[in-house]
């Protein structure tokens, strides 16, 4: 089994409810959830974690991590290393929540001269999150100038996919507190993300994620993840940004090509 970690993402134009209906058969598992601006956040390291963990999520116990208009999971094959290193991770950035999660190696993402995070620093030592910590400053230095329509925040995470691609494959999914992003790597030795859109109110996903999702009828529902995820979805196009709002596409960006600096 590829070592590398799934990603599961669900947006929607109103909150759903979500539920596990099988065991989840991995060493590491991350969830994630938001509704109405407040974010719920729960980690599992390990199988005897991740077990407990699968009891919450299916009964809920209150912490509203089932319910909310995005919906995130990160799936482990192998053990992480701490619980601090599990995604998606969840940042605020002015006034909204942020959500980040990726897959990939990025040698060098350290070199603060080339890529600075300004004040956005990582509590893990992964290449992810310093990743996410990236993003987050080039996003604050837009905001600051303008505010920006989709399009220009579209171009900003393309750009900087395209900076990162220099540094090794990725794929991530990122949402700016009104809008999803997702970009899958130039390079094919990574499993690309890709995208499948439904309509409210129910569908059933099986195999490696096998999840139960409510909403209300004629809701908007996209879900981005790990194309094994996914079987019957639209791929996302190798070095492309795809943008996503209210469980519907908005556009995307094709691939930009930078010199290796």
């Amino acid at each position: 089994m590829d070592a590398s970690p799934l990603l599961f993402t669900l947006l929607s134009s109103s909150p759903v409810n979500v539920q596990l209906h099988g065991p989840l058969a991995y060493e590491g598992v991350g969830v994630a959830s938001l509704l109405d601006m407040n974010p719920c956040r729960l980690t599992a390291v390990g199988r005897e974690e991740v077990e407990q963990l699968e009891t919450i999520v299916q009964r809920d116990a209150g912490l509203g991590v089932n319910n909310g208009a995005l919906w995130s999971a990160t799936l482990y094959p192998s053990k992480p290393v701490e619980a601090v290193d599990v995604q998606p991770f969840v940042r605020p950035l002015r006034g909204n929540t942020h959500l980040f999660s990726m897959v990939g190696e990025l040698p060098d993402i350290g070199n603060a001269e080339r890529f600075p995070v300004g004040d956005h620093w990582p509590i893990s030592c992964t290449d992810q999150e310093r990743a996410f910590c990236l993003l987050q400053e080039r996003m604050r230095k837009l905001w600051q100038r303008t505010c920006p329509d989709h399009e220009m925040r579209l171009a900003l995470v393309a750009d900087y996919a395209g900076r990162l691609e220099t540094l090794g494959a990725h794929n991530f999914i990122y949402w700016d507190g009104e809008l999803m992003f997702a970009y899958t790597s130039l390079e094919g030795g990574i499993e690309p993300l890709a995208y499948q859109v439904f309509s409210g109110g129910e569908v059933h996903l099986e195999g490696a994620l096998p999840v139960r999702i409510s909403a209300e009828e004629g809701s908007d529902m996209v879900v981005i993840a790990s194309r094994s995820l996914l079987p019957a979805s639209t791929p996302i196009s190798a070095g492309s940004v795809v943008c996503f709002s209210g469980g519907r596409y908005v556009d995307c960006c094709d691939p930009v090509i930078l010199w290796n600096t």
